[in-house]
């Protein structure tokens, strides 16, 4: 047992000894231009707009802007976020139109971490959530 323990000693001290890093150490001045953190970040971003009604009267609204950014560290690590602000609620067609009191906003965040050490492997850590998800409608709540 003693000898399984210095050699998992040995190698964990070994492992990042051998490793090389190509991590670029920034500039986090914000109002450099030259500033590595704003050369190795894109960012676009996206609106969009959704409603609809059925014969019966009701109907719904919903309307999402979302903030796409991607930090590059290395060309083998990248990094993406995307800050979706979601607004939506419920609606009455019928013969008097009204909007409910039922209108919500959410903030969503997704993000996706990708490490390719070679052109055959490829690692990606995600999490992403549904934009309105759920068991029932979110309308009959």
């Amino acid at each position: 047992m003693k000898n399984i323990l210095i050699t998992l000693l040995m190698l964990s001290l070994m492992v990042p000894a051998m490793a090389t890093y190509n991590l670029p150490r920034p500039d986090l001045n914000p109002f450099s231009m030259k500033s590595p953190v704003l050369q190795n970040l894109k960012m676009s971003h996206s609106m969009g707009f959704e409603a609809g009604s059925n014969s019966g009267g009701s109907g719904y609204y919903l309307s999402r802007y979302t903030n796409h950014m991607q930090y590059q560290f290395s060309p083998k690590l990248e990094l993406d976020l995307d800050l979706n602000f979601v607004n939506f609620g419920s609606m009455n067609t019928g013969s008097k139109f009204s909007v409910n009191d039922d209108n919500r906003n959410k903030i969503l965040p997704e993000f996706s971490l990708r490490y390719k050490p070679s052109d055959s492997v490829n690692f990606e850590i995600r999490m992403s959530q549904g934009l309105l998800m759920q068991r029932s409608p979110w309308y009959e709540k």
